[in-house]
């Protein structure tokens, strides 16, 4: 007999939702394209809901839930190999869990809209790249995009460091070792540095949680190797003063001089819901492709003035997010007032 849970899976990858919410004393939600979709299904009982995800669990994330009041991982459901992250977890009412589609194929730069430019920034042999933007705003995906650019086109030995390993990669000209951070490595910092040791070509890590992982992260760009990584920042500004301040008041000036050096640029994004929930979001973005003026105004901590010195590299390819949200709000399809508030944030 097919386990109940199966059958809300089942639900959202029919409706092409990226999420699923199951909570007691709610019926199930569905998120597509960023719209919440509450179902008509009967309220989902407190009493119910640990038999309910038991069918994912095993004896481990059991005792995870039992003794540490959450546990989560990846799940692939059947014949379908779809894979879906999970993060299940004591609340109020009782027992409840939030559930991530993985696309089964990798997403390309063309599929997902960004710009061409983020392909040519792939190609680049050397340096640090992040990749920002609010939480599930899609960063995976960009990052997972830019790997998949290196494969079509470069033969590269590509490592990634997750936790957990999300998106799967087929080689097509790049080789590729992925790493699951907590499972098989106990920490990021762990990974990067037996990473270094593994001739890699291409970094691609989870998260630049702490400063010895930014310490890591810049010695491997500067030694030749490509890092892509993200943060919950938004903007150059913000990520680099964040980046800077995991640094202690002594060690900041040594810092922005690393990072100006090494630094290539920073992709900010945020997703537009269309007003037909049926119809893909877009992309707002903010793109920084750092050149020297930038790299000074880092070191000498005029962060302030990177939005200007942006406008006037559009040539070299510096997209800022005023001329993303002005050109999508000619898009009479997407929620204009959701562009309209963002507009008045970056006035």
């Amino acid at each position: 007999m097919k386990p109940e849970i199966y059958e809300y899976f089942e639900q959202a990858i029919k409706m092409g939702a990226s999420d699923l919410i199951l909570k007691p004393g709610a019926p199930p939600a569905y998120r597509v394209n960023k719209h919440l979709i509450v179902s008509e299904d009967e309220a989902l009982a407190p009493q119910q809901m640990f038999d309910l995800f038991l069918p994912v669990l095993d004896a481990k994330q059991q005792e995870n839930l039992q003794n540490k009041f959450n546990t989560s991982s990846i799940f692939t459901l059947g014949s379908s190999q779809t894979r879906i992250r999970y993060y299940i977890y004591q609340q109020r009412d009782g027992v409840a869990g939030s559930f991530r589609f993985i696309p089964n194929d990798v997403p390309t730069v063309k599929s997902l809209g960004l710009p061409d430019t983020l392909i040519n920034i792939a190609s680049m042999p050397r340096g640090l790249f992040l990749v920002t933007g609010p939480v599930c705003c899609g960063k995976t995906l960009t990052v997972a995009a830019m790997a998949e650019a290196i494969n079509e086109r470069y033969a590269r030995h590509i490592i990634t460091m997750e936790n957990p390993v999300e998106i799967i990669y087929k080689p097509k000209q790049s080789v590729f070792t992925q790493v699951e951070v907590g499972k098989v490595i106990p920490t990021y910092l762990d990974a990067l540095t037996n990473a270094l040791r593994e001739d890699p070509d291409v970094m691609i890590l989870g998260q630049l949680g702490e400063r010895g992982i930014v310490e890591q992260a810049l010695m491997a760009a500067e030694t030749g190797h490509l890092v892509i990584s993200s943060l919950p920042t938004f903007g150059p500004a913000q990520t680099i003063e964040h980046i800077i301040s995991m640094y202690p008041p002594g060690k900041q000036d040594e810092a922005r001089n690393q990072l100006s050096l090494s630094l290539i640029g920073i992709f900010s994004q945020i997703l537009i819901p269309n007003i037909d929930f049926k119809q893909k979001p877009a992309v707002a973005c903010e793109l920084m492709i750092v050149n020297a003026g930038m790299r000074n105004l880092i070191r000498d901590h005029k962060y302030n003035q990177l939005s200007t010195a942006m406008v006037m590299a559009r040539r070299e390819g510096c997209i800022t997010f005023k001329e993303s949200l002005e050109k999508l709000k000619r898009n009479e399809n997407l929620n204009q007032e959701f562009i309209d508030n963002l507009l008045e944030e970056v006035e």
